[in-house]
């Protein structure tokens, strides 16, 4: 039985827990294997503590991905926040929080984007999946009207703004360790430079 598997939980936060715990499982066995009696037990609280703040497994489940949306949110808007009001800096800096909160929450990250989600989406998932969309969207309008592949429609640009660092998270945050063989805050840059080029602007 792994570390994670053994702990326990005395105090605190216990929906933060389940929901920490629920990300683990599904990373580390899948969907399948998660139960709120499961996650209960590692966490050393009665088979019926979970219910307290979920009432059934696709509760949890809408829980998780919903935080995981509201904090890709965040800190896809602390990078940009954080270099000034030039629309393609933003946009590159979004994409480069987006892969580093993924790589930093591998587990909540792949859980998020876990494909059997859809088939427990609520009103509130649903609301935090599409306002993350508008909020790249909106930074991807942006650019295009500075000259960003201005002779393309726009839905078509957004698609390929934000398809380079989700789907180089997904291969980053694979157990195979990709991550763990380059400079990664490098080859992050680098990507996301391909898709939104900075570095001649700011020099």
């Amino acid at each position: 039985m792994s570390d994670a598997d053994q702990r326990s939980y005395h105090h605190g936060d216990l929906r933060q827990a389940l929901l920490d715990r629920a990300a683990e499982v599904i990373q580390s066995r899948g969907i399948e294997a998660l139960t709120l009696r499961g996650l209960a037990r590692d966490l050393k609280v009665s088979h019926g503590a979970p219910n307290r703040h979920f009432s059934c497994k696709a509760d949890l489940l809408t829980a998780i991905a919903t935080e995981g949306y509201s904090q890709l949110m965040r800190a896809t808007l602390s990078a940009a926040n954080d270099v000034g009001n030039d629309p393609w800096v933003r946009l590159n800096a979004m994409g480069q929080g987006f892969v580093h909160w993924a790589l930093n929450n591998t587990a909540q990250f792949n859980t998020t984007m876990h494909p059997d989600l859809s088939l427990y989406e609520s009103a509130e998932l649903k609301q935090a999946t599409e306002a993350f969309r508008l909020t790249i969207k909106e930074a991807v309008a942006a650019t295009q009207e500075l000259g960003n592949h201005s002779e393309e429609d726009l839905e078509t640009l957004n698609l390929f703004t934000i398809s380079v660092p989700m789907g180089a998270a997904m291969l980053l945050t694979q157990k195979d360790g990709l991550a763990t063989h380059v400079k990664r805050d490098k080859l992050v840059a680098d990507l996301i430079e391909l898709v939104v080029p900075i570095r001649e602007r700011t020099s």
